[in-house]
């Protein structure tokens, strides 16, 4: 998991890294100390969730919440000490996904879980694998197998992959793509999707010059495919 912190305590920054070892031990953390720089890095990195320091004496970090809500969907936590409910408020009516103040070790994993959880691209109404063919996915852990063989996938493309998957055997339309991962205020063009999908098939497929799971509706968007022979496994609702 990739998680960027943005905020100038580094006591905090070391014990969030302790904290979110203990579940993930891959974890990967990256910092930033100012809104520029914290921006660039959602671009650049594409982290799997935002920790935001918010000083209430201070509305920058609040200022912030809307600066990439401007632009991105990425789960979005707000850290901060304050007691103050209007705090709170404002920073989820911003935009912020939740409020979360000093707490136990594995009460902080549980909802940094639960919001990973809840901002999924397939929900929390899917079971935590999707088999179909040679191609499998772990939702509960974000891996990606081909005929068995981890492949590794950059947040971005495994946002894309979910997306076609949950709606497998329909076409998506470049907008629909483009607003779901990136955020309905992104406005790049379908050439700009090209390039990720050309990625991602460049892993998932045994010719990517000729795909069959992931196909062009030339002038609409992709879709994902089934072999029609092939051995699948549907996520299916728990509800």
């Amino acid at each position: 998991m990739k998680v960027l912190f943005v905020g100038d305590s580094e006591e905090l920054l070391q014990a969030i890294s302790i904290i979110l070892k203990v579940r993930w031990r891959q974890l990967s953390l990256i910092h930033a100390t100012e809104a520029r720089q914290a921006t660039e890095l959602i671009h650049n990195e594409q982290p799997d969730i935002v920790m935001l320091q918010i000083d209430a004496a201070s509305p920058d970090g609040f200022d912030l919440i809307g600066q990439i809500r401007s632009f991105s969907r990425v789960p979005l936590l707000a850290l901060s000490q304050s007691k103050d409910v209007m705090h709170k408020v404002r920073a989820l009516e911003i935009g912020a996904d939740d409020w979360i103040p000093p707490s136990s070790p594995m009460e902080y994993i549980a909802k940094v879980n639960a919001i990973l959880r809840r901002c999924s691209p397939l929900g929390d109404s899917y079971t935590a694998s999707f088999l179909c063919g040679k191609l499998t996915i772990n939702y509960a852990t974000h891996d990606v197998y081909v005929n068995g063989k981890p492949v590794e996938l950059t947040p971005i493309e495994y946002n894309i992959l979910c997306q076609l998957v949950r709606n497998e055997g329909s076409v998506v339309g470049h907008k629909n793509l483009l607003n779901t991962v990136w955020g309905p205020h992104y406005g790049a063009a379908p050439e700009f999707l090209k390039k990720y999908i050309h990625r991602l098939r460049s892993k998932i497929e045994e010719d990517p010059a000729h795909p069959k799971i992931i196909c062009t509706r030339r002038g609409v968007g992709y879709i994902f495919i089934t072999a029609p022979d092939s051995t699948k496994q549907r996520p299916f609702s728990t509800k």
